[in-house]
C-alpha cells in the first residue's frame, strides 16, 4: 500500500505580496460644483512575491458621525468607484497613481463651528490584487485618509477646509492616514 501523500505546508505570510498605502494631496480646490481633491497614490510590495491584477477602488465622504457607516459597506466591496489598475508590482517596488476625487456640492456637510462652515473631506481606497505559483492568493490593503490644510510649522493635526470663504484654492494641502485600514 503506498504511504499517504504529504500534508502541503500551510501558506506562510511571508511569502507573498503586501501592498501598503500612502496618498499625498497635489492639490485642493472648493468651486460651486463642489470640492475637488488631486492626490497621487503610491502602492509599494513589501513582500516577497510579485502583486498582480491590482484594482484600486475609491470613495470620498465628509468627516461626520455617519463616516463608519460609510465606510463599512466600502471596505465589504458594496460601494466605492474603480479609479485604478497596475498589471503587476515586484518585491520592494512602488507604483504611483494619480487623480482626483470629487465631493459633489450637494454632498458636502458643512461642519459649523461659530461663525465658520468647515468641511474635512475623508478619502478611502481599496486595492485588491493577487499572486500566482505554488502558493496562489488573493489580498487586500485598504487605507483611508484625512484631507485638510497643513499649517506652518506642519503638526500633527490639519485644518479643516473653510467653505464659509466661498469658492478657492487651498494653498497648503496635506492628507494623513487615520486608524481606519485592513490588510489581508
Amino acid at each position: 500500500m503506498p504511504a499517504p501523500p504529504e500534508p502541503k505546508p500551510a501558506p506562510d505570510d511571508a511569502d507573498r505580496p503586501w501592498i501598503d498605502l500612502a496618498m499625498d494631496v497635489q492639490a485642493a480646490r472648493l468651486t460651486l460644483l463642489g470640492a475637488t481633491i488631486a492626490y497621487r497614490l503610491t502602492l509599494h510590495n513589501r513582500g516577497s512575491r510579485t502583486a498582480e491584477d491590482i484594482l484600486v477602488r475609491s470613495l470620498i465622504a465628509n468627516a461626520d458621525a455617519q463616516q463608519q457607516a460609510l465606510f463599512q459597506p466600502f471596505f465589504a466591496g458594496e460601494t466605492g468607484l474603480p479609479v485604478h489598475s497596475v498589471v503587476s508590482i515586484a518585491p520592494g517596488e512602488t507604483q504611483k497613481l494619480s487623480g482626483e476625487m470629487r465631493l459633489d456640492a450637494q454632498a458636502i456637510a458643512a461642519i459649523p463651528m461659530g461663525q465658520r462652515a468647515l468641511l474635512i473631506p475623508l478619502i478611502a481606497f481599496d486595492a485588491r490584487y493577487s499572486w500566482t505559483g505554488d502558493r496562489e492568493g488573493t489580498g487586500r490593503s485598504g487605507s483611508v485618509f484625512i484631507v485638510g490644510e497643513e499649517q506652518s510649522p506642519p503638526v500633527e493635526r490639519l485644518s479643516p477646509f473653510r467653505l464659509d470663504l466661498g469658492p478657492r484654492q487651498y494653498r497648503t494641502p496635506g492628507s494623513r492616514a487615520t486608524a481606519l485600514n485592513l490588510s489581508s
